[in-house]
């Protein structure tokens, strides 16, 4: 009886192991699965980042589609793919799309097939595709499609600004100005271009383009940019409401 009882305890033990392996198991399991689905989350988080931006009111994108077309001639459809390409590459980067959309000016004035034939740079963002062939061969598209020579273009400023700790000196080394004593010029004219952008992304496209030919700032907006794609995300919700 003894031994009846004693087994009956071992297989009441062994079975009680079992259903608490089991529960153990479904927990571990919804667990696992909770944590899979919050990685997707933030996984997502990014994209879901740089669509609010592309998709942020059309008014944003199409006050500054506006102002380029009216300042630098540059046909609408064109100019719209422009500004989601440098949204997307800011995004990647970490950089302000308006920034890059500042150089694209500086560099190109916004034409795609611009080419310096001296240095071979290509591009909105003039690129020297011998120089960065490697880049380029990871990317879909050549130097003079758009989302690629702005993605190459913002991979190179945000490697100069992380090795520099500055943007002004990224942007002279940008410029191809490593052994000068000055940027030329080069630093205050992409910041004039920056704040006429934010004028013109506000709704004051007229005043923006008035600026844009008489070369002057938006004073309003002051001469300093830390070009981050956060700091982009914050004034775009500060202008939209959002």
């Amino acid at each position: 009886m003894r031994h009846n009882s004693r087994n009956l305890f071992s297989s009441l033990t062994f079975h009680l192991r079992q259903t608490l392996v089991v529960l153990a198991g479904g927990i571990f399991c919804i667990s696992a699965s909770a944590a899979s689905a919050a990685d997707a989350e933030i996984q997502k988080a990014p994209q879901a980042e740089a669509a609010a931006a592309a998709e942020e009111p059309a008014t944003y994108r199409s006050h500054l589609a506006d102002y380029v077309a009216r300042a630098y001639k540059v046909p609408r459809d064109q100019i719209e793919r422009i500004i989601d390409g440098a949204i997307e590459a800011g995004r990647r980067n970490n950089l302000d799309p308006l920034l890059i959309l500042s150089i694209t000016a500086a560099e190109s004035a916004f034409n795609p097939n611009a080419r310096n034939r001296s240095s071979g740079a290509s591009g909105l963002m003039q690129v020297v595709p011998k120089v960065h062939a490697s880049r380029f061969k990871k990317k879909s598209g050549g130097v003079f499609d758009i989302e690629t020579n702005l993605q190459v273009g913002s991979e190179l400023l945000r490697e100069l600004i992380d090795r520099t700790g500055s943007l002004p000196r990224a942007l002279k080394l940008y410029m191809g100005g490593a052994l000068l004593s000055h940027d030329q010029g080069y630093g205050n004219k992409v910041t004039r271009e920056h704040s006429r952008m934010k004028l013109a992304a506000q709704g004051d496209v007229s005043e923006a383009v008035s600026l844009h030919h008489s070369r002057r700032p938006a004073e309003s907006f002051g001469d300093k940019i830390s070009g981050t794609f956060t700091e982009f995300r914050n004034w775009l919700s500060e202008v939209t409401g959002g």
